[in-house]
């Protein structure tokens, strides 16, 4: 069984800071607020997505803004997307700058699912966040993010275009909070809210006008840049999905060491790390996440707690409980009868 962990550039949160900064609060201060060093505890370029949601809520409770995810998005510039940002702005045309999302969004996030499709010359793009991640609890489609990364596309778009470039529709599945009239002023295209799917229309002959922006030699060395690190990115799962797999395999054995996982994948442990930190992860916060995953999926069949305690490589029970405690807020009794069959 894989769990799948999903981690974002660290440049995106970066954007939070200076969306503050620009308003005249401190991001530093709320960075350390928040128990968060962007400069020293992400130097390996990725940090959780789960992470990165709270603290876009924790930004609209700072500044006291429901709609700071737009407004973020609306105060973007290229290195807010890392890499992908300057590689689309350099692009030929704003078709271009889709073609790159499509090969390369994997170097700024493994948390977005996009559908393309075409119709009547409109593209539409169907997005999803947080798809793939199995047993998470985690409901990664809050409302700041998924404003933000409409609202930062079309400042991208607009920086490429030097146009007033206008999307055709906007759908959202959240319901707009309670301006939501703020979407069109911001967005410059009709809004609809509560929908199936989130998902942003263009027109297919706007995307194909010249870029402003185009720069064919920088292109190709950020798209050969942008490849590289796809592979290393891809090379980096696999390996995530071989530990995840050997941990799983030995937890009932008791939770392997790094130096036996070192050992087993012949790697020295600061490479190891090294691999882990690419997808912003720690060792120690991986077997945490799995045995938490692990134990939500448990805790809805007939096994006994001692047996849980057991599968999850705990010592005793009691360590299990106070770890579920821990993960949930409630002992695993009351999970048990507060969720019944997984609910």
């Amino acid at each position: 069984m894989t769990i799948e962990r999903f981690h974002i550039a660290v440049e995106l949160a970066e954007a939070i800071g200076d969306y503050l900064n620009s308003e005249g609060w401190s991001g530093d201060a709320f960075f350390q607020q928040q128990g968060v060093n962007l400069e020293s505890d992400y130097d390996n370029g990725y940090m959780d997505f789960e992470l990165f949601s709270s603290l876009f809520e924790a930004a609209a409770t700072f500044a006291e803004d429901e709609y700071i995810g737009l407004k973020v998005g609306r105060n973007f510039v290229a290195r807010h997307w890392g890499r992908l940002g300057y590689l689309i702005l350099s692009g030929e045309n704003g078709l271009e700058g889709v073609q790159f999302i499509q090969r390369f969004a994997k170097i700024v996030t493994n948390a977005i699912q996009f559908r393309w499709a075409t119709h009547d010359a409109i593209l539409e793009c169907e997005f999803e966040v947080g798809t793939g991640s199995g047993l998470s609890p985690v409901n990664y489609n809050n409302r700041q993010v998924i404003d933000y990364l409409v609202s930062s596309s079309f400042s991208l778009s607009q920086a490429s275009t030097g146009l007033d470039t206008r999307y055709k529709a906007i759908h959202f599945t959240h319901q707009g909070g309670s301006d939501p009239e703020i979407y069109e002023r911001l967005l410059k295209a009709p809004c609809y809210f509560r929908q199936p799917a989130n998902k942003i229309l263009a027109d297919l002959a706007s995307l194909k006008l010249e870029s402003a922006t185009r720069d064919s030699r920088l292109k190709k060395i950020l798209e050969s840049h942008a490849q590289q690190v796809l592979q290393t990115l891809a090379s980096a799962d696999e390996l995530v999905v071989k530990v995840q797999s050997y941990i799983l395999d030995s937890l009932p054995y008791g939770v392997p060491s790094l130096k036996q996982i070192s050992d087993r994948f012949a790697l020295n442990e600061r490479t190891f790390q090294r691999n882990l930190a690419k997808q912003g992860m720690h060792y120690q916060d991986m077997v945490d996440d799995l045995r938490h995953r692990m134990a939500l999926e448990y805790i809805h069949n007939d096994f006994s707690f001692l047996d849980i305690a057991m599968m999850l490589g705990y010592s005793e029970q009691s360590a299990f409980h106070r770890a579920f405690k821990r993960w949930t807020g409630l002992p695993p009794s009351k999970y048990r009868r507060s969720h019944p069959e997984g609910e």
